[in-house]
């Protein structure tokens, strides 16, 4: 998976635009539009930028899976569930700790 590739799939999955991640990052539009488009990769500084502003580490960025962005998705939705939800959670986890 590119950056571009990531950075279309973060737009969809958390309902961001172009527009917004500008706002976040400090990058200017017709660059973040250049990764999005895969015209252009970032350079470092602003891959950082980029990273930073959606809470997600360089090799998510890049496309490469990690245990942090399974970890991640886990705590997400764990704070998407009410305190009921949360509490089964809690549970079910504890259920398969000791299975596996």
């Amino acid at each position: 998976m590119s950056i571009s590739d990531s950075l279309n799939k973060i737009f969809y999955e958390r309902d961001l635009t172009q527009a917004d991640l500008c706002r976040m990052s400090g990058v200017t539009s017709s660059t973040i539009s250049d990764y999005v488009s895969g015209r252009k990769e970032p350079s470092l500084p602003k891959a950082i930028a980029i990273a930073d502003a959606l809470g997600i580490s360089l090799d998510e960025l890049a496309g490469r899976p990690t245990q942090i962005s399974l970890e991640r998705k886990l705590i997400n939705n764990f704070r998407a569930l009410k305190p009921e939800g949360q509490e089964v959670l809690v549970t079910i986890a504890k259920a398969l700790r000791s299975v596996y």
